[in-house]
């Protein structure tokens, strides 16, 4: 009798667990996809480079002396590109003697070069809403010279005086549509140019200063 009970107590325990037995179930899964901006230089790597604007040494004419550098911009929704200029510093810098020396005023800054296209790019070409602030816009080019004086008027044209603060030069719609950093096609270019016109400024063996360019996606 009692090996019967338990026979029957093990026939039901399989019966039990036959008829529960799991055929489907789910798994969660879960993410974030946060907001994201990004510049690159024209290689994709880091953006850290040096302009070298060489030795300007005064001539006859109005022949400004530029230089400039490529930034790829990339991001996931709409963006602000920012730069902000550290004071001119300056070494062997001689007396003044009553001469004007050099200042951020007399370097003309701004994007002389916008590319919104990429089979990549959201909204590409005429679609696009980059917009430069008008102040640091040079797609048409820098001004003339006049008289071998600095062409650049304070608050028409940009210069590395109008960025010792944090200030806003470009912004735009999303930029990329989809892929990552190493996407060939995802990104606009920004052509970021400085310009000065050698004249009979203070003496000194060099002079310098650091831009920062700061992108977000607020």
């Amino acid at each position: 009798m009692f090996k019967k009970s338990i026979f029957a107590l093990l026939a039901m325990s399989a019966m039990a667990a036959t008829a529960t037995a799991q055929t489907t179930g789910t798994i969660v899964i879960n993410g974030n996809n946060p907001a994201a901006a990004s510049l690159t230089n024209d290689t994709n790597g880091i953006l850290s480079t040096t302009v070298a604007m060489g030795v300007l040494t005064p001539t006859t004419g109005g022949t400004l002396t530029p230089a400039s550098f490529p930034v790829r911009l990339r991001s996931s929704r709409s963006y602000v590109l920012s730069a902000q200029a550290t004071a001119l510093t300056f070494t062997g810098l001689d007396a003044a003697n009553g001469g004007a020396t050099m200042t951020g005023a007399d370097i003309g800054f701004g994007i002389s070069t916008l590319t919104t296209t990429g089979a990549n790019v959201a909204n590409p070409g005429p679609g696009r809403t980059d917009t430069i602030v008008p102040l640091f816009n040079y797609t048409g080019g820098f001004p003339s010279v006049t008289n071998g004086l600095t062409p650049f008027v304070s608050g028409t044209h940009g210069t590395l005086n109008d960025v010792v603060a944090n200030t806003q030069i470009l912004s735009g719609g999303r930029i990329s549509s989809r892929g990552n950093i190493s996407t060939d096609n995802n990104f606009i270019t920004a052509v970021l140019s400085l310009a000065a016109l050698p004249q009979y400024f203070t003496a000194n063996t060099e002079f310098s200063t650091t831009v920062t360019l700061t992108v977000t996606a607020p």
